[in-house]
């Protein structure tokens, strides 16, 4: 392959989206309907390759090793991308997330003293909020979900969901709309 085949092809690495999709109008003559930026670097490089080269009798010349020289090794460039808005989505999750002093109680809990009532199975299930816990049948729990774990007989269950609390309270029926 000739040095300003190379050249090009280095140039077009560096190119964004945009002026990859210029790019192609420009060496095929329409506009290309793609987002996928590897895809249009790898169809621009085999096209200036092709124009260098002309096609052997076994059909046509392979990519240069060139384009896979600037692959990451091991992953390719989707999967770094798809990597990077994993972590930028971590990043604003964390933000978004409730941060609460050390000590402090969570504010979706009712007051200390409160019964939380809840109906599981035809039986009307009695807690009462502590301050460091809750009680059910004369035993205590340190949170919501080991007492919801403990009534379901599950491994694993959120408690404010099974108690109906905080972002889990179920609207109020309308007597009227009955």
């Amino acid at each position: 392959m000739d040095v300003s085949a190379t050249t090009a092809i280095s140039k077009l690495r560096r190119l964004a989206l945009k002026e990859l999709q210029t790019e192609y109008e420009r060496v095929f003559g329409k506009p290309s309907k793609s987002r996928n930026r590897e895809w249009l670097f790898k169809v621009i490089a085999k096209k200036l390759q092709d124009n260098e080269e002309p096609e052997s009798a076994n059909g046509p010349v392979p990519l240069p090793t060139l384009i896979a020289k600037y692959e990451k090794k091991g992953r390719s460039a989707k999967a770094n991308k798809s990597k990077n808005k994993t972590k930028a989505a971590a990043r604003e999750k964390k933000a978004k997330t409730r941060v609460k002093p050390v000590g402090s109680r969570d504010e979706r809990l009712p007051k200390v003293g409160t019964t939380i009532e809840r109906v599981y199975k035809g039986k009307k299930l009695l807690v009462t909020v502590e301050a460091e816990g809750f009680t059910f049948g004369g035993k205590s729990y340190r949170s919501l979900s080991a007492l919801a774990a403990h009534i379901t007989g599950s491994k694993a269950i959120n408690g404010f969901l099974f108690f109906q609390l905080g972002d889990y309270t179920k609207p109020a029926k309308d007597k009227a709309s009955k």
